[in-house]
């Protein structure tokens, strides 16, 4: 038996393979794009502080790193700056297998520095140092300000210096 196919119908058939094969390519190139794209920007962020009974704590976290991810950070005196936070009571400690090897938070009023390490691997994303303090007026505060971005120091997991990476400020971003 012979089936008789109008020419409008195979005509509609083409066109919609067409469309599919289109709709199927724009979303692969969308895709690569996705995979062959610039990556995002490796992040350090100081988060804000968050305060109980007196207390206040400030984690240092990182995003995207590149190269086997942060093995090292080191803050030059002046690189963190504070206020209304009782010096003496500042104490950092390292987080996900970092360990603060040395901290500095007397010799200037109202900075500080640190220095913490990953012995074993670098981390790519995840928080880094925690800092606890005893809050000692209306607005504490601990931060790395734009300008003193300079005074701060990224290693990777590779050995080898990280030196494209944005200062994430004021973000509400939580790190694993």
């Amino acid at each position: 038996m012979i089936e008789l196919v109008s020419p409008w119908a195979e005509a509609r058939r083409h066109i919609l393979l067409a469309l599919l094969v289109g709709a199927v390519a724009v979303s692969l190139s969308a895709c690569m794009a996705d995979w062959l794209g610039a990556s995002p920007a490796a992040t350090l962020v100081v988060g804000k502080p968050t305060f109980a009974a007196g207390r206040g704590e400030v984690l240092i976290y990182v995003a995207a790193m590149p190269r086997g991810g942060l093995a090292a950070i080191a803050i030059d005196n002046l690189g963190l700056s504070f206020r209304d936070i009782v010096p003496a009571s500042i104490e950092a400690i390292g987080v996900n297998g970092f360990t603060v090897l040395a901290q500095d938070f007397s010799t200037t009023l109202g900075k500080g520095r640190l220095v913490a390490v990953n012995p074993s691997c670098g981390i790519a994303g995840g928080t880094v140092v925690q800092i606890t303090f005893e809050a000692c007026g209306e607005a504490p505060l601990l931060v790395i300000r734009p300008e003193d971005k300079a005074r701060v120091v990224l290693g990777s997991g590779q050995n080898t210096r990280i030196d494209s990476w944005a200062l994430g400020t004021e973000k509400s971003y939580y790190a694993k």
